[in-house]
């Protein structure tokens, strides 16, 4: 009779045993799947799109900066110029002044604008990966780049775009929003 209770025991035991281990293995695969998924939402989406807007403000804020520094040269000029020389001192920047907004115009459709739209496509393509919460600015972002292009292929007057408040404004809670997710799930993998 020993023997029968010992093995029972040991039937017991094993069984404990094997639920014991194939519980573990079940939390060790779910915690590597999800891993695995907050890599594939860092590296198919959030990172992208960050990248995108990274790199669009950055093209921004050079424009910005060197229409500031133009500007700032050219009243530099004009002031340190004496009396009758102002327009002369006034003349070398005028071509570039001129040209600088229809550059940046150009550089805004040519360059800018497909960013934004491949922000756009990003989502049509891997919604699956966004959070809740960040697929509620994709009707902001689908506004931003539909009017802008309406504008640019000359479909609404620019006007239109104060009017109605369309400026980059209104994406700039998505933007904060898109690096707070993006540091968020990078913690979660470091």
């Amino acid at each position: 009779m020993d023997w029968v209770t010992a093995l029972g025991a040991l039937g017991v035991g094993g069984i404990l045993g094997s639920l014991v281990q194939n519980w573990l293995t079940d939390r060790r695969e779910n915690a590597k799947r999800k891993l695995e998924f907050t890599k594939q939402q860092l590296q198919e989406f959030y990172g992208p799109l960050l990248s995108l807007h990274k790199e669009i403000r950055a093209h921004s804020q050079l424009r910005v900066k060197l229409q500031q520094a133009l500007d700032d040269q050219h009243i530099s000029a004009m002031l340190r110029a004496r009396p009758g020389e102002v327009e002369a001192a006034s003349d070398p920047y005028i071509p570039a002044i001129h040209e600088n907004v229809p550059d940046e115009n150009e550089t805004f459709k040519e360059l800018l604008m497909p960013k934004y739209r491949y922000m756009v496509t990003i989502f049509q393509q891997k919604m699956w990966l966004a959070e809740p919460e960040t697929r509620a600015f994709l009707p902001k972002l689908v506004e931003f780049v539909y009017v802008w292009d309406k504008i640019l292929n000359s479909r609404l007057p620019r006007e239109i775009a104060g009017v109605i408040g369309h400026t980059e404004e209104n994406l700039k809670p998505f933007y904060t929003h898109l690096e707070q997710m993006h540091d968020r799930l990078r913690s979660k993998i470091s």
